[in-house]
C-alpha cells in the first residue's frame, strides 16, 4: 500500500466510500452553504461557471437552455478556456480568495487538495435534501476521487481511463490484427506496418504538448507499464531507472517515427482531429474520446473503430483514472443556485437528455452505473464496456513498486502541476531535438530532486 498525506489519502481508499458519503449526508456539514440572493427584482440569480474546452463541456453549454427552463430562477454565464489556461486561472483565483466563479470544472487532482485548503464548498447538506441525486449510483472509483474525510466536494460529469483506439477497416485491409491485450511493442510494430505517409496517414497519435496534462498524460501510463515510478520510498528520483528510460525511449520512438506531424505540440484536441479525420491509424488516449469518435457530427470514422485496453509491458495496472467534475467555490455567494446546476448536469436525467437530444454515443461515460443499463447507450457506444472496465481496474494507490505517493495519471502532490509540467517540457522538446530517453530522464530527475524535500514534508503531514 502506498503512503500519502493522511488527510488526502482517504479519497483513494474506496472500501467504505459510498457508505461514508451516505452517512455523512445525514449529518450537518462543517461548512454551511450560503443562500443565493437574487440578482434583480425578477428573483433571478446569475451564476458564473468556468468550463474546460473539451467536448463534455461543449455538450453542457449546448444544453444549458434546458437547465434554465427547468430552473427559471437561475441564469448561467460561462467562461470557457483551454485546460492549461483554466487550471492556472482557477488556481490563482481560489488560492487568493478572489475567484469570480461560482462553479468550476476541475479534475480529481484538484478536488481533494482544494477541499483540504477549504477552497471548495462541501455538498453533503445538499445531498441530504436531494435524495433523487442518488450518489450511490456513481461509479465507486470515480466517487472516491471526489471525497475528503467522507464528504463530497464534486459531481462528476464525465469519467475516463485510457484505451487504444484503432481503425478496424485499415487493419483489415492490411491483414493486421489488434491483440486483445496489446503491448507497447505490439503497438510499435503495428504503427510501422499501418502508416502511409503518401496518404497522410500516421501510425499513431500521442499527446506531446509541453504540459503535465498533455505529454505526461501519454507518457505516464507508459512509465507505469514498463515498471517505472517517479520516486522510491525515500523520495529518491527514479526516472533514470532502466524501466523508466525504456518507456521514455519507446514514447520518443513512436512520436518521431510514427506520429502525426507536429507531435510536440499536440494535445487531446489535435489528436482528436487527426484520428476522426482519418489521419491516424491508432490513438492512445482517454476512454471518453469514444463519444466524439462515434459521433457523426464530429467524426468521419464512425463505425470503423476498434477499442482495446491500455497497452501493457511488465505491469498491467497502467490505465489512468481521470474525471471532469463540477464543484462549488467556497467564496461563492450563490451556492444554492450553484448546487441546482451541479444536480442537473450530474444527474441520471442529464445522461438521458444528452442521449435523446445529442446522440446516445455522447452520453456521459463512466460516471453512473445506471448508464450501462440503458440499451440505447450500449448499442450506440461500442467503446462503452472498454471504458467502464478500464475505469473499474484503475487503482491510483497501486504502482509497479512501493512509492510514497498516490496517483497513476498524475502524482497526488500539490506541486505536481509545477514539476510535472517542467518534466513535460523536457519530454516535448526531446521529440524534435533527438535527445535520448536517458538524457530526458537525467533532466527529469534533477527536477524531481529539487521538489523532493517539499514533497516529503507534505506527504508526511508535517
Amino acid at each position: 500500500m502506498t503512503k500519502s498525506h493522511p488527510a488526502v489519502s482517504r479519497r483513494w481508499r474506496s472500501g467504505a466510500v459510498i457508505g461514508g458519503i451516505a452517512a455523512s449526508a445525514l449529518a450537518i456539514s462543517g461548512c454551511t452553504a450560503s443562500t443565493s440572493a437574487p440578482d434583480n427584482s425578477d428573483g433571478v440569480t446569475t451564476i458564473t461557471v468556468a468550463t474546460a474546452a473539451v467536448p463534455q463541456f461543449d455538450d453542457i453549454r449546448e444544453l444549458t437552455d434546458e437547465f434554465e427552463k427547468a430552473n427559471p430562477d437561475v441564469k448561467v454565464e460561462y467562461v470557457n478556456l483551454p485546460e492549461d489556461q483554466l487550471r492556472d486561472q482557477l488556481t490563482q483565483g481560489v488560492a487568493t480568495g478572489s475567484s469570480p466563479f461560482d462553479v468550476v470544472s476541475i479534475g480529481p487532482l484538484e478536488v481533494p487538495l482544494w477541499a483540504q485548503n477549504k477552497w471548495l464548498a462541501p455538498l453533503d447538506t445538499y445531498l441530504q435534501d436531494d435524495p433523487d441525486f442518488d450518489v450511490s449510483d456513481i461509479v465507486p472509483a470515480v466517487l472516491s476521487g471526489l471525497t475528503l474525510d467522507d464528504q463530497l466536494y464534486g459531481v462528476p460529469i464525465s469519467a475516463e481511463s485510457s484505451m487504444l483506439m484503432y481503425r478496424k477497416d485499415l487493419f483489415d485491409a492490411a491483414g493486421l490484427q489488434m491483440p486483445s491485450n496489446p503491448t507497447w511493442d505490439d503497438v510499435t510494430q503495428l504503427a510501422e506496418q499501418i502508416q502511409d505517409p503518401s496518404q497522410n496517414l500516421a501510425g499513431i497519435c500521442l499527446r506531446g504538448d509541453a504540459s503535465w496534462g498533455a505529454a505526461m498524460a501519454a507518457l505516464n501510463p507508459m512509465i507505469n507499464a514498463y515498471g517505472g515510478v517517479w520516486y522510491d520510498e525515500d523520495w529518491t528520483p527514479q526516472l533514470s531507472s532502466p524501466e523508466a528510460i525504456a518507456a521514455i525511449d519507446k514514447y520518443l520512438e513512436l512520436q518521431r517515427n510514427y506520429g502525426v506531424p507536429g507531435s510536440s505540440t499536440n494535445g487531446f484536441p489535435e489528436c482528436l482531429t487527426a484520428f476522426t479525420q482519418g489521419n491516424a491509424a491508432m490513438w492512445f488516449d482517454a476512454t471518453s474520446a469514444g463519444s466524439s469518435v462515434e459521433s457523426p457530427d464530429t467524426s468521419s470514422v464512425v463505425g470503423k473503430v476498434g477499442y482495446a485496453p491500455a497497452p501493457v509491458e511488465k505491469w498491467d495496472g497502467n490505465g489512468w483514472l481521470w474525471s471532469w467534475n463540477l464543484a462549488v467555490t467556497a467564496t461563492s455567494k450563490k451556492q444554492d443556485a450553484a448546487w441546482k446546476y451541479l444536480a442537473f448536469f450530474g444527474s441520471k436525467d442529464y445522461v438521458k437528455l444528452v442521449g435523446e437530444q445529442l446522440g446516445w454515443e455522447r452520453a456521459p461515460s463512466a460516471t453512473r452505473e445506471s448508464t450501462y443499463e440503458i440499451p440505447e447507450y450500449m448499442a450506440a457506444a461500442p467503446f462503452a464496456q472498454t471504458s467502464l472496465d478500464m475505469v473499474d481496474l484503475a487503482d491510483p494507490t497501486s504502482h509497479p513498486s512501493e512509492t510514497p505517493y498516490d496517483g497513476i495519471l498524475f502524482l497526488l502532490l500539490p506541486s505536481y502541476q509545477d514539476f510535472g509540467t517542467q518534466v513535460a517540457k523536457e519530454v516535448s522538446a526531446a521529440i524534435t531535438s533527438g535527445a535520448s530517453g536517458a538524457d530526458v530522464a537525467a533532466a527529469a530527475d534533477a527536477i524531481l530532486e529539487r521538489f523532493a524535500d517539499d514533497n516529503r514534508t507534505w506527504a508526511s503531514g508535517e
